[in-house]
């Protein structure tokens, strides 16, 4: 994926994309259930896509990595339950 020029940045507009929300949105802060479910799915693209650990994640997005572990596995089921795809 990085060879086709994604990073964090494009992961993050394709996730705003999806959910219809400004990709700062993403980047921040907040605990209501849309933003939870775009981040949780950014952060399974970025580490299963992307191949970054879940330290980086975590310290791009100012979470834990355990709250990122648990996004990534909730990310995961978002992407498969709703046949979402990084690249269409």
């Amino acid at each position: 994926m990085k060879r086709r020029g994604y990073d964090l940045n494009r992961i993050a507009e394709r996730v705003a994309e999806i959910y219809g929300m400004e990709t700062r949105e993403i980047m921040s802060r907040g605990k209501q259930p849309r933003k939870v479910k775009a981040r949780s799915l950014f952060c399974f693209w970025a580490v299963s896509e992307l191949g970054m650990s879940i330290r980086d994640v975590a310290k791009r997005l100012e979470m834990s990595p355990p709250g990122v572990g648990f996004s990534v596995a909730r990310g995961q089921a978002i992407a498969h339950e709703n046949e979402y795809y990084l690249i269409d």
